[in-house]
């Protein structure tokens, strides 16, 4: 019997977990960069560094990249983090941790005698056969910096050694001084990474106003703070180990880069405001203007050498320390941002249920066999309702199923209901049909595009229609579909044909079909592609008009039988194979979203729901 994986999913929470894939999820590193890497992490103890740990140790969970992670403290213990292990002289990446968002509280001898014993780390760690060597500081190495002067990687602001705080600062320097020193006598490529104040949930670092707030708020405590228009940069934990992956796979060499996170300058008194706005009934938090209550000491940085290397921060100031705060609370239940669509999700998720009921008794009148689709399905299954933030609902039908719901629906929806298809509104060229609501708005990014068609809030019906059974002929299906679909979109949305940098003299030629070609000869192949083996005897069905479609075939006997499972206290139906068709969809479908992703699925930039503001689906019986 194999041995079971010791995955990270099994020892951290749903926040450790998000944080510790972040790097991975932004697709900025290449798995054949990081693949078979020996890292040797040095520094103390303590939760940033178990971060920095688990983000490699991903790898391996996601892709069994063999990277290997192992930790020395500064008296030269080693502790094995993950993967194969390996002896401090085999490191391909040495990484110092510094001091970074650590308190510095040395007296004198122990700063003398601490920096001392890290120069014969550093000249030990630059013996090694290592590719690169790596140090973690922070924006206090910079000083003291002119009000609203947001430090770039190479400039510096006043020292003060009567200032509190001079000692970080002098501390930091001589912390990456000694490493670059060292770096260049045993010319060792170098790099090194400066972070605004981290921010992070289970990240255990110096404590600073975001963590304070957030505590404040997580608590219920009444305070007055003094009204201050002092910065600060802060990040995410996630944007920093995304940024330390990258500068190791990608960066260039012997430099220094800044890292903040997205929107993440802010004084205590824009941070309060952003608290209240989310946590209004916990955050009793007031302003006072005094005096001189600012103190002239900002820690304002910018991260403009990363963002020009396309290493672009993911996680604002806000959602931090949204998840911040829940973190505190520790909650029961799943965490979501309350603060989608401006408070809308739930009206809008009560008028998809609105949406399923009409369908649902639309479909029993007539003898329709549907399912539940897509992530109203996963919704179903894991949550029985609506996945939190989801935002939209979707069914799927049989082809013939489909056909006989299109020939009826018109005739069965109540008049405020608009069936969008291309033979019911000139401009629109879906492959599936799409129900909308008449008087509202809920335009996505590509929609919004064309606001003389029906915008309306929506609901998706889907064909799942045949293929072949013989694999090559399926690709040869998949690809027809796939060239149907891209031409009708790309001329739909007047955009080129690409491919992610890939096939460039194929997209080319694509690019120049679509030009000569009409849209309706476009649609016509779109269609003829959809219900090739429609008459034929065929085991086997795809996606074509769905997002699935590059998932290729399923056995159709998934579909053949029903089963009723409860979705928001109503009875729907679900494919009794519900798991091997969820399976075949998302893989392992029981694993929810990373925390920080947990927002609404579509780009939607236009959102009125007009009359039905405050609708809720008990308001339809």
């Amino acid at each position: 019997m194999a041995k079971k994986r010791n995955l990270l999913r099994d020892r951290l929470n749903e926040f450790q977990l998000d944080w510790a894939q972040a790097a991975i999820r932004t697709g900025f590193v290449n798995e054949e960069d990081i693949r078979g890497k020996k890292i040797l992490l040095i520094g103390e103890e303590g939760s940033l560094t178990d971060a920095v740990a688990w983000s490699f140790e991903a790898w391996n969970d996601n892709y069994k990249s063999n990277v290997g992670v192992e930790y020395m403290s500064m008296d030269g213990t080693v502790r094995h983090c993950a993967g194969p292990r390996f002896s401090p002289e085999e490191a391909s990446y040495v990484i110092l941790m510094g001091y970074c968002c650590r308190e510095v509280s040395f007296t004198v001898e122990e700063e003398i005698e601490y920096l001392a014993r890290y120069q014969e780390v550093v000249q030990a760690a630059v013996g090694y056969a290592c590719e690169k060597i790596f140090l973690l500081s922070d924006g206090r190495v910079y000083g003291r910096l002119a009000h609203g002067f947001a430090a770039s990687e190479y400039e510096a602001g006043r020292t003060d050694p009567c200032e509190a705080g001079f000692e970080a600062q002098y501390f930091l320097q001589a912390l990456e001084s000694i490493m670059i020193s060292c770096a260049r006598e045993a010319g060792i490529v170098y790099q090194i990474l400066r972070t605004g104040l981290i921010l992070g949930a289970y990240i255990d670092v110096m404590d600073h106003d975001a963590y304070r707030l957030a505590r404040m708020v997580a608590e219920g405590k009444e305070a007055t703070l003094d009204f201050s228009a002092e910065q600060n940069s802060y990040v995410s934990i996630h944007d920093v180990l995304s940024a330390m992956h990258f500068m190791l796979a990608s960066c260039p060499h012997h430099k220094i880069f800044n890292v903040v996170g997205k929107d993440s300058n802010a004084s205590t008194s824009e941070m309060v405001t952003k608290l209240y706005r989310n946590f209004p009934d916990q955050c009793r938090i007031g302003l006072q203007w005094r005096e001189g209550s600012d103190d002239g000491r900002e820690l304002l940085i910018n991260s403009q050498l990363l963002i020009r290397n396309l290493c672009v921060p993911k996680v604002t100031l806000e959602d931090g320390l949204i998840m911040l705060v829940k973190s505190m609370q520790k909650q029961e239940g799943i965490f979501i941002f309350d603060n989608t669509y401006l408070g809308k999700l739930t009206a809008v998720q009560q008028l998809l249920l609105g949406y399923l009921l009409e369908i649902d008794r639309i479909c029993k009148k007539h003898g329709i066999k549907y399912f539940l689709a897509g992530g109203t399905l996963l919704g179903a299954i894991r949550h029985h309702g609506f996945i939190p933030w989801d935002d939209d609902a979707d069914v799927m039908m049989l082809r013939e199923d489909y056909d006989r719901f299109m020939e009826i629906v018109q005739e069965e929806v109540p008049d405020n209901i608009f069936l969008q298809i291309p033979s019911t509104e000139k401009g629109n060229h879906n492959a599936f049909a799409k129900l909308r609501i008449n008087n509202t708005m809920f335009s996505t990014l590509f929609t919004a595009k064309f606001l003389d068609m029906h915008n309306g809030i929506f609901f998706d019906i889907l064909s799942h229609d045949k293929t072949a059974n013989h694999k090559w002929s399926q690709k040869l299906h998949l690809y027809g579909t796939i060239l149907g679909r891209t031409l009708v979109f790309r001329k739909w949305g007047n955009s080129d044909i690409i491919s992610g940098g890939k096939h460039p003299h194929v997209c080319a030629v694509l690019n120049r079909i679509k030009q000569l070609v009409p849209m309706s000869w476009a649609e016509w192949l779109q269609r003829r592609m959809l219900r090739m083996f429609q008459h034929r005897k065929s085991e086997y069905l795809y996606d074509g008009m769905g997002r699935n479609l590059k998932r290729g075939p399923f056995p159709k006997a998934w579909l053949d039988e029903v089963a009723y499972v409860d979705f928001e206290g109503y009875q729907f139906p679900v494919p009794k194979e519900y798991d091997k068709y969820l399976k075949w969809l998302y893989g392992d479908y029981m694993q929810m979203l990373p925390v920080s992703e947990r927002r609404t699925s579509h780009s939607i930039v236009v959102t009125d729901l007009g009359e039905y503001s405050g609708y809720r689906c008990r308001d339809y019986h």
